[in-house]
């Protein structure tokens, strides 16, 4: 995930400003100033009320869903605006008493010239010279009409069909941020949806759980390639990418649409044998080290040798210093001063077991043998513990799971 950018308070006398980093200032003008709602040293929400605002509701999806968004909208039978910023872009939804009545969306396939493209009622060189004409004053729903190239109702048509499009397209976002402020309902750019926004809201649903099989059955990392039947009509050019083959996440970062309409393509694509998938390969597994090879062949002494020579290994490839296991040699811990008298570390971090045998040797052998095991294993313990403290997480961890490993067999 992206580093989102930071507001920072600046403390300059009795005075204090937030320096807002430049993601974070788009739209800002220094002629409307921003109320703040502070709630403490846990942050602030810093709101452009619009005239008659009445509250706000603010989160992510990680603490609440859209399906939450919308119904608290729906039983409030609220108006105003929500706005929905996520990784690519920025969606609007407008209501009026609970209902949607108009959206907007910031990725070009969700904009109104991409919809009537869609729909069949505009070709691309019509589009091409309408958007030529637009100006600030002069959008482009005007100037298709006002030029005969698209009649009113079918303008409708589409700008009804996008407002749908953005809204459904809501519920497949796995990450956004939201905040919903309540105000008076817009009177312009109002359309009147098919369906009662409730069973918009069920559609929407059901299209998420329909993404969320589909990326299960296609993840990220599986590799699509050129299918037995070859491209599909009009999608020459995305097939042009898959000829030495991509990755899902690549191919779906290729393709014109959102996560819907990008999954129900790739399932159509496969079935009809346009598109092969195929596994992620598995990464190539690491050469073992020599002396990790066939541990379970290996004596007790030897396991715990190995994993203290893992140990030191991890020490120095990680740039600290292995005297960190010499430490336990200089002053053993209470009651094995005995055993580790004259006891030495390789230079590769194994200990003296022959010297560690003969000072616990008492005649017994099993005996002499069980006191060897649990002074090593005492040292093996004292190093994965000083190894935790300095060595990053995750290879700390795998000593450990390999000291469990090792482990296996020596009761």
């Amino acid at each position: 995930m992206a580093t989102r950018p930071k507001a920072t308070p600046r403390l300059v006398g009795d005075a204090a400003t937030l320096e807002l980093e430049l993601p974070l200032t788009q739209g800002l003008s220094p002629s409307r100033p921003l109320q703040a709602w502070f709630n403490g040293p846990e942050g602030m929400v810093l709101l452009q009320e619009p005239q008659g605002f009445a509250g706000f509701l603010a989160g992510s999806l990680r603490t609440l869903s859209m399906e939450e968004v919308f119904a608290n909208v729906l039983s409030g039978i609220r108006s105003g605006l929500l706005a929905v910023q996520h990784p690519t872009g920025r969606r609007t939804v407008s209501f009026r008493d609970g209902q949607v009545v108009f959206a907007t969306s910031t990725e070009r396939w969700e904009r109104l010239g991409s919809a009537l493209l869609r729909l069949g009622l505009l070709t691309q060189v019509q589009l091409t010279q309408a958007l030529s004409r637009v100006t600030p004053s002069r959008r482009i729903g005007q100037v298709l009409t006002s030029e005969g190239l698209v009649s009113e109702a079918n303008l409708y048509s589409a700008m009804t069909y996008v407002v749908r499009e953005v809204v459904l397209s809501l519920f497949e976002l796995e990450e956004a941020s939201f905040m919903f402020v309540e105000g008076p309902a817009p009177m312009a750019d109002v359309v009147k949806l098919p369906e009662r926004t409730r069973d918009l809201v069920l559609t929407g649903i059901k299209r998420s759980e329909v993404v969320a099989r589909l990326r299960r059955r296609f993840p990220d990392d599986m590799h699509a390639a050129v299918g037995p039947e070859g491209a599909l009509p009009g999608d020459e050019r995305l097939f042009a990418r898959l000829a030495d083959g991509l990755a899902v996440s690549a191919l779906r970062g290729a393709y014109e649409g959102g996560p819907h309409a990008f999954y129900t393509w790739l399932e159509e694509a496969v079935r009809g044998g346009n598109v092969a998938v195929h596994p992620a390969e598995p990464p190539p597994a690491k050469t073992p080290a020599v002396e990790g090879m066939a541990w379970e062949l290996l004596s007790a002494e030897e396991r715990y040798n190995l994993l203290l020579s893992l140990v030191h290994r991890a020490l120095r490839d990680a740039g600290n210093d292995t005297d960190l296991l010499r430490g336990f040699l200089d002053a053993p811990p209470q009651g094995l001063e005995d055993a580790y008298a004259g006891v030495t570390l390789s230079a590769e971090g194994r200990v003296d077991v022959a010297r560690l045998r003969a000072n616990l040797s008492s005649g017994d052998e099993a005996v002499g043998r069980a006191l060897t095991l649990e002074a090593l294993d005492a040292f093996v313990s004292y190093a994965l513990f000083s190894a935790r403290n300095v060595l990053p997480p995750d290879v700390a961890e795998r000593l450990s799971n390999t000291y469990r490993t090792l482990q296996g067999g020596l009761a």
